[in-house]
């Protein structure tokens, strides 16, 4: 019983999934749904007339036979067969245009909630398995979810079932059925070669929008996303993107409906030939009456079509999986979330940041990976972070980027815990590189838009932060400049090196003016050479604004205000570059190997 409850739920999510996204095209298929099982009656009822207008027909005197009552009947059930096969192709491009729609309405459901879910999910098995189960046939499911419901609705395919038995039942049709199936063979035909071409002139645009749709949805992606608050840019381009690539379809199927529609009129000339070689048959009593009832009796057994009821639940089954899996993914909760009644976020910082006793475990896990850290970043001044793989340096850095919240102790915004604020305010407060910094397969311009997306795409401040971080002399050099896509996952793009890729996603943190950065590995990248010159820049474009910097080049940190040494995840020391050299603890013997490469 619970089996069945459940099945009619899931039945109803599909009902108003499809209802909630596409109501216009929903109701026009919903008429021509109606139109579909009542035209097979109204032939059952014509062929009963027709039945009898050729018993009449047949009683009469062959010298005073009168065809024009049967004529009428029978050109009746000839119009009414061609209501059905425009109503077919009709129905099949509202179904399209609905699939297309509920697709894309539950690819973006995704992206808004991949944008938005805690970060957590991305760095935990379990959860990420659950997002790629909701995500792995997102692309094809709702539509399956469409046709199915719409061949549930009409009961199969009737039409076909009926051909078969007219053929079995009077061999003389087939020649008829052959002249009447060609030209549907034919159109078929030349719809697959025109879908194929078209599916190979949009792959680029497909392939584009796969790769917004995988900005948005995966890991490597996902903490400069938040971060940036890019994510509603792109999801913008992905939408613009699969509307032009909608239209385009549209147009297709279109025109793939109308080759249908033609091929249905020639089918239907067919079928009239044989209708008039049915007349002179009659007309020199070829058939009889039992066969007329046998040749009609075979279109009422093709309206039980049980295989495709049966077969559409069976399929709609299926669908119901991928609804469970996606409406449970949409069902995510958020730890870290903004409060119900959110501070205001201070206008310019006055005092800094202090981490007081903070202590973090990963979710799932027994481990601590940072203790008790307590440090203070006044406003301004600049914080670097130092220590072996593992010492947990990334992790402090996300913990001050809101990406995750202490499991105890708290880090304070001029006094106030930042878990007060805005998560938003507090996130459009911050820039960050990280050492997985994103390289996004766009223009250069748009690489260092990604930043900070409320700045026009033709603004100089693009071209000002290119220049402090010596991304403009990379750039200048390619052939489109800052219209040069970048990256071979397109044809048009053109590679950079790793350290040329590091100075474009320098220059998208620096576009950002806001009161804190964070940068995670700034230079690793680059050779030591480049690195000196570029740190002077680095320095330069952090002045008066409040940082912390992650480097295992200690030459990189030797300029902070005050230096933080992680050792397993607690603090070891603290203090200037020059005190702990002298306190021949952790950091000199780090110096003493690592101080001079």
């Amino acid at each position: 019983m619970n089996g069945i409850r459940d099945r009619l739920r899931q039945l109803g999510q599909a009902i108003r999934l499809v209802w909630g996204e596409a109501p216009g095209w929903t109701l026009v298929q919903s008429g021509l749904i109606l139109l579909q099982g009542v035209l097979p009656v109204a032939l059952l009822v014509l062929m009963r007339r027709a039945v009898d207008a050729a018993a009449a027909f047949l009683a009469q005197s062959p010298d005073a036979r009168d065809p024009r009552d049967l004529a009428l009947w029978l050109a009746w059930m000839a119009a009414v067969l061609a209501a059905g096969w425009g109503c077919r192709a009709l129905s099949g491009l509202a179904t399209d245009a609905q699939a297309e729609l509920v697709s894309d309405h539950v690819q973006d459901a995704l992206q808004r909630k991949s944008v938005n879910v805690d970060f957590e999910y991305f760095e935990t098995s379990a959860y990420h398995d659950q997002m790629k189960l909701a995500q792995a046939e997102a692309a094809t499911r709702p539509a399956s979810i469409v046709r199915n419901l719409v061949q549930l609705a009409c009961g199969g395919v009737v039409l076909a079932a009926v051909a078969g038995v007219l053929g079995a039942s009077q061999g003389w049709l087939l020649p008829v059925l052959l002249a009447a199936a060609l030209p549907g063979m034919a159109a078929r035909m030349w719809n697959a070669r025109r879908w194929n071409r078209w599916r190979m002139d949009q792959s680029m645009p497909e392939r584009y929008a796969g790769y917004l749709h995988l900005l948005l949805t995966a890991l490597p992606f996902a903490k400069e996303i938040r971060l940036s608050g890019n994510g509603g840019e792109i999801r913008r381009h992905h939408r613009d993107l699969r509307r032009r690539l909608r239209k385009s379809r549209r147009k297709m199927m279109r025109q793939r409906a109308a080759a249908e529609l033609l091929a249905d009129l020639f089918s239907a000339a067919a079928v009239a030939a044989g209708a008039g070689i049915f007349y002179l048959r009659m007309r020199h009593d070829a058939l009889t009456l039992g066969d007329l009832a046998l040749l009609f009796g075979a279109f009422q057994k093709g309206k039980s079509a049980f295989a495709g009821v049966t077969g559409s639940l069976a399929a709609l089954y299926e669908d119901s999986l991928f609804l469970a899996h996606f409406h449970a993914f949409l069902g995510l909760p958020s730890r870290v979330r903004s409060p119900a009644h959110p501070r205001p976020m201070p206008q310019r910082i006055t005092q800094g940041l202090r981490l007081e006793n903070v202590s973090f475990r990963y979710p799932g896990t027994e481990r601590d990976v940072l203790i008790d850290i307590n440090a203070a970043i006044p406003a301004g001044r600049h914080l670097a972070l130092v220590g072996e793989n593992g010492s947990g340096k990334t992790t402090l850095v996300k913990l001050l980027c809101r990406l995750y919240d202490p499991v105890r102790g708290r880090i304070l915004l001029d006094g106030i815990d930042i878990r007060e604020f805005a998560l938003e305010d507090y996130r459009a407060a911050i820039s960050v590189l990280f050492q997985d910094f994103v390289r996004y397969q766009m223009t250069a311009g748009e690489n260092i838009r990604m930043g900070d997306v409320g700045v026009p795409p033709d603004d100089r401040r693009i071209g000002d932060a290119a220049q402090r971080t010596g991304a403009a002399t990379v750039i200048d050099r390619l052939p489109g400049g800052y219209d040069q896509r970048l990256g071979r996952l397109f044809p048009d793009g053109a590679e950079l090196s790793e350290g040329q890729w590091q100075r474009v996603a320098l220059a998208r943190c620096f576009l950002r003016q806001a009161s804190m950065v964070f940068l995670d590995e700034p230079t690793s990248a680059l050779d030591a050479k480049a690195e000196r010159r570029l740190l002077a820049s680095v320095l330069g474009n952090l002045a008066g604004r409040t940082a912390v910097v992650v480097s295992h080049r200690l030459s990189t940190v030797q300029a902070a205000d005050r230096i933080l040494v992680l050792v397993d995840g607690r603090m070891a020391e603290s203090g200037s570059h020059v005190q702990l050299v002298q306190a021949q603890g952790p950091y000199a013997a780090l110096f003493a190997v690592h101080g001079t490469s």
